[in-house]
């Protein structure tokens, strides 16, 4: 049984090398990097990898070390007799290689298999990174790097930790928030550059939904005034992102109590219809159109992200203190005013309370669907206020339909 163990791990390691080392054949074939590193030599230095592992374990321990700087005697040795030798691309892929080639030996066929086929995928994607590197500034760049700042600096140094009255300011939560909107911002600007105007904002506007419907709201309705010809874009981002909210609600809903999602989904399915009829009508109308979009410019905007993070805090508060005046009794009011943040938060807690029997799924449902109004209260009064005429108008229809369903719908809950 050992020795078929064994059999099968090197087989497995030859298996992956040679994915590896067929699309660095099939690069150099058409092309790309000039290199005679194909396909048998990637499965050599899977081998060796698997083979250095196999010798420690068994016969010599401590060999593997003479086994990989064997590895970097070779590739030193080809990378100065091959012209115009191995690049860097092709030296990383080799020493990868012969880790994956470790890895199927100690056991982790999984990971070496996940780890052999992104590696694969990311060789193999080089034209298409190069084409989207042209696209974009050396402003596009720094903006880039300004994100990762506050999001890989800032944020981990921010504590995690509630202050002030009714621990409602955690600096944590605050900066978290900037990173929402700053990046959120960002990555829908890339997203325009590299698939256009419309489905660069259709993509947004899903991903808005999953994180939060409320920042895409506030980012895109400004970014409305300044580039007010993509309006009807950013309407739909905002329109797509808010439905999707619903689903990721109840979704949430679904994981801790399915009676209660039984009492709530129709109500959350009245405020997604109109939603739903013009994110299609949009997109049947505008299917068709290949014109040539304006430059679109980087949206990164720190002031907008502060100014909401204070918003958020402040807001944070109020539910804080709503919570702790009214209680259970209050709990559409402290729904109505926990749903203006965090929506999450509300339908998680009362689904978790009308689980445990401390609270009716009828009252838990009439709840959510408050906070939930909430929500579309707070976002478009933001898009009536920042956005520019040509958003307002199909936010408005939109957002006051949704309201006046979920309105309705409260009465036959």
């Amino acid at each position: 049984m050992a020795q078929q163990a064994e059999l099968f791990a090197f087989l497995t390691s030859a298996c992956l090398g040679a994915l590896i080392g067929l699309e660095r054949q099939w690069d150099n074939q058409h092309g790309g990097e000039k290199t005679r590193a194909g396909l048998r030599t990637f499965v050599l230095w899977a081998l060796l990898g698997t083979t250095s592992a196999f010798i420690s374990k068994q016969f010599v321990p401590g060999f593997y070390p003479f086994g990989f700087a064997a590895l970097v005697l070779i590739l030193l040795a080809r990378s100065r007799c091959d012209q115009p030798g191995l690049g860097l691309t092709t030296l990383s892929s080799a020493l990868m290689t012969f880790f994956l080639g470790s890895l199927v030996y100690w056991g982790d066929q999984k990971l070496s298999i996940i780890l052999a086929v992104s590696i694969m995928l990311l060789l193999a994607s080089k034209g298409r990174v190069h084409a989207w590197s042209k696209a974009f500034t050396d402003e596009d760049v720094y903006y880039a790097l300004q994100f990762l700042a506050i999001t890989g600096i800032i944020l981990p140094l921010a504590p995690n930790q509630d202050f002030g009255p009714f621990a409602a300011f955690n600096p944590f939560k605050i900066w978290l928030m900037v990173v929402l909107v700053t990046g959120l911002g960002f990555f829908g600007y890339v997203a325009t550059r590299l698939w256009g105007a419309s489905k660069g904002l259709g993509t947004m506007g899903i991903l808005g939904g999953l994180t939060s419907s409320t920042v895409t709201t506030l980012a895109f309705s400004k970014q409305s005034r300044e580039r007010p010809e993509l309006s009807s874009g950013f309407a739909m981002a905002i329109i797509i992102a808010s439905t999707v909210l619903l689903i990721r609600i109840a979704l949430l809903v679904a994981t801790i109590n399915l009676d209660l999602l039984g009492v709530l989904l129709p109500g959350l399915l009245a405020l997604a219809i109109p939603g739903l009829l013009y994110s299609s009508w949009h997109w049947m109308r505008n299917r068709q159109r290949t014109a040539e979009l304006p430059t679109f410019a980087n949206p990164m905007s720190l002031r907008i992200a502060l100014q909401f993070a204070l918003l958020f805090g402040v807001v944070v508060f109020l539910t804080r203190a709503g919570a702790a005046y009214f209680g259970n009794a209050g709990i559409n009011v402290v729904s109505f005013i926990s749903g203006l943040t965090d929506m999450d938060a509300i339908a998680l807690s009362l689904s978790q309370m009308s689980t445990h029997s401390a609270l009716s799924t009828t009252i838990a449902a009439k709840a959510i669907m408050v906070g939930a109004l909430s929500n579309t209260i707070l976002k478009s009064i933001f898009a009536l206020s920042l956005g520019s005429p040509a958003l307002r108008k199909p936010v408005a229809l939109v957002f006051g339909a949704t309201i006046l369903c979920g309105a309705a719908t409260l009465f036959f809950i």
